[in-house]
């Protein structure tokens, strides 16, 4: 089942309807009344969460854990990480953007860093002016596999 955000922000009284798969009866086919906290309720649950947070090109379920370090979708982390600015010195975890990770196939993370911005540049210009075999050769890595 998949219902849109832009659905749950409407009046508390709305029923949402879907159709349930793999049922052959007349009233099962047109679907069933749910409303907002039912559906709410629902995509809590783990198993929706489960789908949800699954990548859509290698199949790992971030939910659990699971990831790929060599997928593109999954950026070597599961829904949350260090602070990608400063590689964690500021303490910061961030969280996983899911709807931008799947829409993209990139992954898309939300947070902070809480280091003052001249130090952040310096990080910045550190990771991207690092011109060593080693850094090259994983730039050039990520180029042939994204």
């Amino acid at each position: 089942m998949f219902v849109s955000d832009e659905l749950l922000e409407g009046p508390r009284n709305n029923t949402v309807y879907y159709s349930i798969p793999n049922t052959n009866t007349d009233e099962d086919k047109q679907g069933k009344n749910f409303t907002k906290d039912e559906v709410e309720e629902m995509m809590k649950s783990d198993d929706y969460q489960r789908k949800i947070a699954t990548c859509h090109l290698c199949r790992e379920c971030w939910f659990n854990n699971s990831y790929s370090d060599n997928c593109c979708e999954c950026g070597g982390y599961s829904l949350s990480r260090p602070c990608p600015i400063c590689q964690g010195q500021c303490s910061q975890i961030w969280t996983r953007n899911i709807r931008s990770s799947h829409t993209y196939h990139q992954a898309y993370w939300d947070g902070t860093c809480k280091l003052p911005p001249d130090v952040q540049q310096a990080y910045f210009m550190r990771n991207v002016v690092d011109s060593s075999e080693q850094t090259l050769a994983e730039g050039m890595q990520d180029l042939s596999t994204c």
